[in-house]
C-alpha cells in the first residue's frame, strides 16, 4: 500500500529566510609607534638622503676636477712645446753666431795659426829638416809678408811657403819628410756643431703636469 503523502503548505515560500550568522575573522592588532621612534626614523631618512646627495655631488666634483686637470695638462703640454721651440730657436741663433764668429776669427788669425804649426815643428825637430808651409792663396796675399818675417825672426829659412788655390779658407798644412800636420777650418765647425748638438740633447726642465706628481 503506498505511503500517504505529506501535505505541504505553499505559504512557506513567502516565509522570510533567516540571515546566516556572521563569520568571525581573526585580525592582528594595529601597530603603533611612539613619537620618539617616528622622529628617529625621520632623522635616519634625512641622513640617508644627505649621504646620497653628497655622493652624487662628489661624483660631479671629481668629474669636474678631472676635466680641469686635463685642460691644465693640455695647456702645460702646449707651453712646454712653446718653450722647446723657443730654446731651439735661440740655440740655432747662438750656433750661427758662434760659427760665424769662429770663421771670421779663423780667417783673421790664419797667419798666426800657420806660424803656430811652424813653432810646434821647430820645437819637435832636432835637425833643420826642410819643411813646406802650405796656405790658401788668399791667405798668402794677406799674410805672406808677415809670415816670412816671422820665419826670418825664428831663423827658420828651411821652411818654405807655398800658396794653394785649391785650399779652403781656414786651412793650413805643414809638410816635411816623413810627416805632416794640418789645421782645418772644417774641424772647428764640426767641433761647434758637436757642442751645440750636445746642448740640444739636454732638454730644458718641463713644467710639471698634474699626473706627473707622485
Amino acid at each position: 500500500m503506498p505511503a500517504a503523502a505529506t501535505p505541504f503548505d505553499f505559504n512557506d515560500f513567502d516565509a522570510p529566510v533567516a540571515a546566516p550568522a556572521p563569520i568571525k575573522m581573526r585580525t592582528k592588532p594595529a601597530v603603533t609607534y611612539t613619537q620618539a621612534e617616528l622622529d628617529d626614523a625621520i632623522a635616519e631618512a634625512r641622513k640617508d638622503a644627505v649621504k646620497a646627495i653628497a655622493a652624487a655631488e662628489a661624483i660631479k666634483q671629481t668629474a669636474l676636477m678631472d676635466e680641469i686637470a686635463a685642460r691644465l695638462n693640455r695647456s702645460l703640454d702646449a707651453e712646454n712645446a712653446r718653450i722647446a721651440q723657443h730654446v731651439e730657436t735661440l740655440t740655432a741663433i747662438a750656433e750661427n753666431i758662434v760659427t760665424t764668429f769662429c770663421a771670421d776669427a779663423g780667417l783673421a788669425r790664419q797667419g798666426d795659426i800657420a806660424l803656430g804649426m811652424v813653432d810646434r815643428f821647430l820645437q819637435a825637430s832636432e835637425t833643420r829638416a826642410e819643411a813646406t808651409l802650405v796656405i790658401p792663396a788668399k791667405t798668402s796675399k794677406r799674410c805672406r809678408a808677415r809670415i816670412e818675417k816671422a820665419l826670418a825672426d825664428r831663423e827658420a829659412d828651411h821652411v818654405a811657403i807655398v800658396a794653394d788655390k785649391a785650399m779652403a779658407q781656414g786651412d793650413a798644412r805643414l809638410e816635411w819628410r816623413g810627416g805632416a800636420m794640418a789645421q782645418s777650418g772644417d774641424d772647428i765647425q764640426e767641433q761647434i756643431k758637436a757642442l751645440f748638438s750636445a746642448t740640444r740633447t739636454k732638454a730644458p726642465a718641463k713644467l710639471a703636469r698634474k699626473d706627473d706628481e707622485p
